[in-house]
């Protein structure tokens, strides 16, 4: 077991991601390192976030893999890639799509390894990695330094299965996306906003559509009465 004096914890240094603009506004500066889970349902707005996220952590300069275990390069992926401005004359971010826990923790022992590994999704990384949480713990503890992405499904509004659940308890940051609205819900402090508009015309047509029904529904009650 490993103790800290109060003058060590005081020594640590932390780094910082430099978030800008609507990055900052949403998320503040948080910690370069451990685990972050994104999750929500499908069709609101999930991987497109996950992608725009890689695109700013590549222009950070930060080293990104991307593990596409869902989708692999099939034609729907490589179209939401490029739809959020991520090529190959601006980008340097990496992309497979088979990884087994044991091979990503030999990859990311080499020097110059990726600083953020994002997974999508923990479901198929347990499934066809045979990842489980506790291993995904001791992977993060190994790597301090890097940061780990996780994409999750949800059954309700929770992440769905008991593995996505253990990880999301121990996530630093946790990013909930429904209707195209990316909301920091997590430990430690975000930014003054919280949230993060992932596509503005789909959000707001989900509300426009929603406060016309509100209205509809208050006109129709007056109506009867």
């Amino acid at each position: 077991m490993k103790v800290w004096s109060q003058k060590n914890l005081e020594d640590i240094r932390h780094e910082y991601i430099d978030f800008d603009g609507e990055w900052y506004l949403a998320f503040g500066r948080p910690e370069k390192s451990g685990c972050w889970i994104i999750y929500g349902k499908s069709g609101q707005g999930k991987s497109s976030f996950a992608l725009q996220l890689a695109r700013k952590f590549d222009e950070m300069g930060l080293r990104v893999l991307y593990l596409t275990l869902e989708m692999g390069a099939c034609d729907d992926f490589v179209n939401s890639v490029l739809s959020v401005g991520i090529h190959s004359k601006t980008n340097n971010i990496i992309y497979s799509d088979e990884a087994t826990i044991t091979e990503l923790d030999e990859y990311l022992s080499k020097q110059r390894s990726p600083d953020v590994i994002m997974i999508d999704s923990i479901q198929y990384f347990e499934q066809q990695g045979g990842a489980k949480a506790p291993e995904i713990i001791r992977l993060r503890k190994k790597y301090p330094r890097k940061i780990f992405v996780f994409i999750s499904h949800v059954d309700g509004r929770e992440v769905e299965g008991k593995t996505a659940y253990d990880v999301k308890r121990d996530s630093f940051k946790r990013i909930y996306v429904e209707h195209f609205k990316a909301t920091f819900i997590g430990r430690g402090k975000g930014g003054s906003r919280g949230y993060y508009i992932v596509w503005a015309e789909g959000y707001q047509k989900y509300w426009i559509e929603n406060i016309k029904s509100d209205n509809d529904g208050t006109e129709d009650e007056e109506t009867y009465q």
